[in-house]
């Protein structure tokens, strides 16, 4: 399975209000071969595995993975978010005396 965020998060790189610059984070991972195509995806900064929504919703048919997860239907749209819940363990045992 491919996954997949099921949304778009609020920092997303591919938002419209991002002031990072796009085509030099996405020629990162331009497939030299094969112009217009990547040789991976981007991962989502809110998890360790799934693709990122917005790059999802821009390039799902531009790299070999999402190409071949659509046609086979082994795209696993979730929910990762590693950033709130690193806050919200942080937040829990802040304060707690380890024994």
């Amino acid at each position: 399975m491919l996954k997949v965020q099921d949304r778009q998060c609020e920092t997303c790189i591919y938002r419209k209000t991002s002031t990072l610059d796009i085509k030099s984070l996405e020629a990162q991972i331009a497939d030299p071969y094969m112009e217009g195509f990547f040789k991976g995806s981007r991962i989502c900064h809110h998890s360790k595995d799934a693709v990122c929504r917005g790059f999802w919703n821009r390039h799902k048919d531009h790299f070999t993975a999402g190409q071949l997860a659509q046609r086979l239907h082994f795209v696993e749209f979730v929910r990762h978010d590693i950033l709130t819940e690193r806050a919200a363990k942080a937040f829990t045992t802040k304060g707690k005396k380890k024994r």
